[in-house]
């Protein structure tokens, strides 16, 4: 055992991590100590743990951790009980009376606290496990609509700023309740529990309204897969943010994602009608589905040579912006046969992105983004992006940590399939719980060294 594992197993399988007092080395000035409750973790990798700042956990509004390494870590305790100090290791830690003493060294614990009591109840998932965030709550509503089991979320969102359903959270519950019947309780705005009982997969046209600059891109995806596996055509537009941090934009949709389930057979079309950028919003995104019977299984394993494509755009701001932040986004590559483009859009308010699409013949499509701020330099946006390609370049694996996360689930529908990625994210170590308690699929993930993984289901 390592004390990656003994953190990871009180974060996400036993549930206990707020019992944990961690003794550590402030500063690393020797004699200098404190105690950090383990309340404050959020966060537990390889090298170290991330604190929540002051008590807050970080979150998709901008909050950032504070990296404490383990060799700062002078022990680990519950109560009066020494789980580990540097001296004498680990005592012995048992495992809970529900739980398997036999374990899966491949994968992360990831705790999704699920519940079944009868086949007619509902699962039971803890909102704030893993990622704590709307990666539970998106893929929990696809997959009941898909499967037809309902849920009752608990607790969602608890260690966010603001938790509960934000407006976006909120138009993911009502388009997934509009496309199948569902009955629901908690729809509300900031409500930290949500009961949703799915009802019987419907098309037609509906159009949501989110209200603020929140993702269209993650609502249509929390209902396209449903859809595309339905009885029934669909159009779906939404209104929000098509170009918003925190979040993929649209472009990530349409050229990422949207070929890599169009090639395991689903119809689906996107059209940009408008523009929207954080935080004026506005946006307007039109989803167009025919049904199928089934998806395919795909597998992509290596890497491999990438066309190299940059895309700037800017609105209600100078196009020079954009120019600038190419240049900078080239000269950091290094790469002569990058081909740029900028352009103009119409939106509500001002706006600026920049993404990288790195193409390849026989494999997806990864994009990489960043998104200009007030006060920053364009210089600084381009060699943002530029740095992200550059390390999923350097580890020369298939598929980039945010195409990881958004292949899962039509891996899973499709019943196989497998790629090679980055470390994975702690949304894709969540993912992959809400899908096991939802379908019982389970995914191996096996370390092929260098920062790099084989996922396959």
């Amino acid at each position: 055992m390592t004390l990656r594992d003994l953190l990871n197993r009180a974060l996400w399988r036993d549930g206990d991590m707020h019992a944990l007092q961690i003794r550590i080395a402030h500063r690393g000035a020797p004699g200098d100590e404190r105690v950090v409750g383990g309340s404050r973790v959020v966060e537990v990798n390889a090298s170290g743990v991330v604190l929540a700042p002051d008590g807050v956990a970080p979150d998709e509004d901008g909050g950032e951790g504070i990296f404490l390494p383990y060799h700062r870590f002078l022990g680990v305790s519950r109560g009066e009980q020494v789980l580990w100090d540097p001296e004498t290791g680990f005592a012995d830690v048992p495992a809970p009376a529900n739980e398997s003493t036999t374990t899966d060294s491949r994968r992360d614990p990831v705790r999704t606290e699920v519940r079944v009591a009868k086949s007619s109840a509902p699962l039971v998932l803890d909102g704030s496990a893993g990622e704590g965030g709307g990666q539970i709550l998106r893929s929990s509503l696809a997959l009941s609509v898909l499967t037809g089991t309902p849920f009752v979320l608990e607790d969602i969102r608890a260690g966010r700023r603001t938790p509960g359903l934000a407006r976006q959270h909120l138009t993911c519950v009502r388009a997934a309740a509009a496309i199948c019947g569902a009955e629901v309780e908690g729809d509300d705005l900031r409500s930290t529990r949500l009961s949703f009982r799915p009802g019987v997969r419907i098309g037609g046209d509906h159009c949501f309204e989110i209200g603020s600059a929140g993702s269209v891109g993650l609502v249509l995806q929390t209902i396209a897969l449903p859809l595309a596996l339905g009885a029934h055509a669909a159009t779906i537009e939404v209104h929000g943010g098509t170009h918003a941090k925190w979040a993929p934009p649209l472009p990530f949709l349409q050229e990422a994602w949207l070929p890599l389930v169009q090639a395991m057979g689903a119809d689906l079309r996107l059209e940009m009608i408008g523009a929207g950028f954080y935080p004026a919003g506005g946006g307007r995104v039109r989803l167009h589905v025919t049904p199928v019977q089934r998806l395919e299984p795909i597998a992509f394993t290596h890497g491999g040579a990438m066309a190299l494509e940059a895309n700037a755009v800017v609105s209600n701001l100078g196009e020079g912006i954009a120019r600038r932040e190419l240049a900078a986004a080239a000269e950091h590559i290094g790469d002569a046969t990058l081909r740029m483009k900028s352009a103009t859009l119409r939106s509500n308010g001002p706006g600026n992105a920049i993404w990288i699409s790195a193409v390849r013949e026989t494999g997806p499509t990864n994009v990489f983004s960043a998104f200009g701020d007030r006060g920053a330099e364009p210089e600084d946006v381009g060699r943002q992006v530029a740095e992200e390609f550059l390390r999923f370049r350097d580890l020369d694996v298939a598929v980039g940590p945010h195409l990881c996360d958004q292949l899962m689930l039509p891996i899973a529908l499709a019943g196989s399939g497998e790629f090679t990625t980055a470390e994975l994210t702690l949304h894709s170590w969540t993912n992959l719980a809400v899908i096991e308690a939802f379908t019982g699929q389970r995914f191996e993930v096996h370390a092929l060294g260098a920062g790099r993984f084989h996922v396959k289901l």
